[in-house]
């Protein structure tokens, strides 16, 4: 899929096969000169300018016989049934003077809640137009953003579905974007046609897991 933009007006983070590659800026460099950090590597900066999830990832909720850990590709939490991959969870971090929302950078409670909101507002317009770019016919639905920490960061919950005109799936997605004033952090997952990772097998497999990601979300050390 087409990545409409560099950065969360980004396009919120489009969750599709091309757009993976994005958001995954490197944390400042320490005073100390230091090699770049790799995948699979310790990595010592504080939990919240870590690129991955193993440096945020507190208690871990799943189904029975469920197991959810980091993923070698360390911006994707995997999650397995009996073993088997059925579905990850993407990771992204940024800036924010790298998104570009009218009102600048939010200082407040309350101005956080609503360049929240107005991400979340660009996410939808954003994935609204390429779908209908994809296919005029397909039928965009967003969900009322829900409040919901992002480990100790006020945060919103989000989700979207893209149906044919016959009520099949074309896409879902679920996010939570939260920020500090300063970083932007957006988690998504959902089913999405044509996207091997950052997403789940089939819609049951994401429904099962999903009030248990909530609960890894809520347990972040951000």
């Amino acid at each position: 899929m087409s990545f409409l933009r560099r950065y969360p007006a980004l396009a919120g983070i489009v969750l599709v096969s091309n757009v993976l590659i994005a958001c995954t800026g490197m944390p400042p460099m320490a005073p100390q000169p230091e090699p770049p950090p790799e995948t699979g590597a310790g990595i010592t900066e504080p939990a919240a300018s870590a690129t991955g999830w193993a440096g945020i990832l507190g208690p871990i909720s799943a189904p029975e016989n469920w197991q959810v850990e980091p993923c070698d590709n360390e911006v994707l939490l995997c999650v397995e049934a009996n073993g088997e991959l059925i579905g990850s969870v993407e990771r992204f971090s940024h800036s924010i003077s790298d998104v570009n929302l009218q009102g600048g950078a939010p200082v407040t409670a309350e101005s956080q809640r609503q360049f929240l909101q107005a991400w979340v507002a660009d996410h939808y317009a954003a994935i609204e137009g390429d779908r209908k770019v994809a296919d005029p016919a397909l039928t965009f639905t967003g969900d009322s953003p829900e409040d919901i920490n992002v480990g100790s960061l006020p945060g919103l919950r989000y989700g979207y579905t893209v149906a044919h005109p016959n009520g099949a799936l074309f896409d879902r997605g679920i996010g939570y974007v939260a920020t500090d004033g300063d970083q932007v952090y957006v988690f998504a997952t959902g089913v999405i046609s044509g996207d091997p990772s950052g997403s789940f097998s089939d819609e049951a497999a994401l429904e099962a897991f999903e009030p248990h990601l909530a609960t890894i979300i809520q347990g972040l050390r951000l």
